[in-house]
Order: C-alpha cells, then structure tokens, then sequence
C-alpha cells in the first residue's frame, strides 16, 4: 500500500498541465525572439555591409562669420546620436531668404539684409539602405525632411537633409 501511494505521488507530480506548457512555450519563444533580435542588430550595424550615401542640406540663417568653417574634407557628426555624419564633399552659400507680406497681402521674397547666409551642400557617408530609408553610421534613421543637430571642429548647426543617395565609394 505504501508503494502504490508512493507512486500515484510521483505519477501526480510528473504531471504537466496546460499552464506549464504555456510557461515552456514563452520561454522558448523568448529565446527565439532574443536571438533573433540579436541577429538583425548585428546584421544592420555590420561594417562589411555599409554603403556609401551623399546626404545633400541646408542650414538656414546662419551669420557671415561661421562660413568660413565649411571646409571642404571637414568631418561632420551626428551630435544627438553620437555617431559619424560624414565628410563635406560640396558647399553653397547664399543670402538668407526671407518672405514677407505686402500691404495687398502678396508674399514677397527677399534676400537678407543683415548678412545672414543659406549654406546648400553634401557630405559622403555610410550607413545601410532599408526599405524604411537609411540608417547612418547603424544608429540614426536619416530622410529628407529630417533634421540633425551637427557639429565639426569649429561649427555646431541644425541642417535639413534634403536627399540621400548611395553612391558607389565612400572617402573618409
């Protein structure tokens, strides 16, 4: 009697009921989902699988003195992400322009008076092309319409990107 009591115990506690499969089941989809997880890091931050892009900007109404900070071959970075932007590849720089309305409520254009400039230009990076855009540097989702705190050597600027095309080489 005492052995048949000591295996109905043992039996009733081998027992899985449908909780602990549903606790296995979690579990084990954790791990999958974790590895998964891991592996699209990596695949998206891989350097081998940087591309070379030309991120085309503007920056707006700065003064005449920070022009001379525009170097061609200056580094640029991501300041917000902490991560390389590029290296400026072409500049532009031209009067501010302003719109103002008349008194017969036209908008008029004008360029600045007070020596404020637009600078247009380019910087070559890398990052990866996705379906949803580009990633820059693995860290930062750039697009146009985007804006990104920059700064180099001697410049710390807010710009608009404007484009993003994958070029063929990337010289940093």
């Amino acid at each position: 009697m005492g052995a048949e009591n000591t295996a109905k115990t043992r039996k009733s506690r081998m027992r899985l009921n449908i909780i602990d499969f549903l606790i296995i089941i979690v579990l084990i989809g954790a791990v999958v989902g974790i590895a998964m997880r891991f592996g699209l890091v990596e695949r998206v931050t891989n350097q081998a699988g940087m591309t070379g892009a030309r991120i085309s900007f503007l920056i707006r109404d700065i003064n005449e003195g920070s022009l001379d900070y525009f170097g061609i071959g200056d580094t640029f970075y991501d300041k917000e992400h902490d991560c390389l932007l590029g290296t400026l590849e072409s500049r532009q720089f031209m009067y501010s322009e302003a719109f103002i309305t008349n008194e017969r409520g036209e908008i008029i254009k004008t360029n600045s008076e007070n020596k404020r400039y637009d600078v247009r230009g380019a910087v070559i990076g890398s990052g990866t092309f996705t379906d949803d855009g580009f990633l820059l540097d693995g860290v930062n989702y750039v697009a146009p319409g985007s804006t990104i705190h920059v700064q180099s050597r001697d410049l710390d600027v807010i710009l608009t990107v404007t484009a993003v095309e994958r070029v063929d080489t990337v010289s940093e």
